[in-house]
């Protein structure tokens, strides 16, 4: 069969998740579903309007939040019931034989991302079973691959699915080995049911060299994503620090990424 389409999203960190994302394709469809503010009845009918697209729409949808496994069956945490891995099955069924990419961004979705493999979709998973509970990193990584020209492997200028997860799964490996802490999630990618390589051919961004219009300021991003990655990690590990300790670091790493971001927008003549 012929390549999937191509399809143009790249994600802008902010928190502990992306908070948009750009399609550059008016005929794919991207969604980002944030655990934080959705409540089942309108992720079910956002979800299901999917089914309705013409059968070639390439589709996108990413899950951000925090997964649960209770021994039994996945689910995504939200207000209100949640929703269930089952949910997320009878989704992609729907969805046909159209190429379908799935990212799951959350503690314990490696159990579930096995039972949603199949032909004409990718499956990306920030945990590999359901028992990495903690909150993942993961997701910070695969915005910076995005717009990254070092995640460019083969440096055709694009950034493919696979060459974002490649580089995000090297990066949280490092991130954990250079805090000395023991690795509490590995990614996973299932790619087409174990036969293809849909996630070779569909590319989420072309390096961020276009993302800055000033060399310096490209040169600054990097840190600017190091810094907002720390501060998501302190405010994960609160309860292991005295309330002085954790405020104290929080307000040094907020006054560092104030300035930073102050200094890009200098360069980039931005207000």
């Amino acid at each position: 069969g012929s390549d999937p389409p191509t399809a143009s999203a790249r994600g802008c960190l902010g928190g502990d998740a992306i908070e948009q994302v750009c399609r550059s394709n008016g005929a794919e469809q991207i969604i980002r579903i944030d655990g934080r503010g959705t409540r089942r009845p309108q992720i079910l009918e956002q979800l299901q309007t999917l089914e309705s697209l013409p059968d070639g729409t390439p589709t996108w949808i990413i899950l951000i939040g925090h997964g649960a496994f209770d021994g039994r069956q996945y689910k995504f945490n939200i207000k209100g019931p949640d929703l269930t891995g089952q949910d997320l099955e009878h989704l992609l069924a729907g969805l046909g034989e159209r190429f379908t990419y799935l990212i799951l961004a959350t503690s314990c979705a490696g159990n579930i991302a096995r039972d949603l493999e199949g032909p004409h979709r990718v499956i990306v998973s920030a945990t590999k079973s359901g028992t990495e509970r903690q909150p993942p990193l993961f997701m910070s990584f695969f915005t910076e691959a995005a717009q990254s020209a070092e995640a460019d492997q083969n440096k055709d200028h694009r950034v493919s699915l696979e060459e974002v997860f490649d580089y995000s799964e090297k990066r949280v490996s490092e991130w954990y080995e250079e805090k000395g802490r023991l690795q509490t999630e590995h990614p996973l990618l299932l790619d087409a049911g174990g036969s293809g390589n849909l996630a070779r051919f569909a590319y989420l961004s072309t390096p961020p060299e276009q993302s800055y219009r000033s060399l310096e300021a490209r040169q600054l991003a990097p840190e600017r994503t190091r810094l907002e990655r720390e501060i998501e990690d302190l405010k994960l590990h609160k309860q292991d620090l005295t309330a002085d300790e954790y405020y104290g670091r929080l307000e040094k790493l907020l006054l560092e990424l104030s300035k930073l971001n102050e200094k890009i927008r200098e360069l980039e003549g931005t207000p």
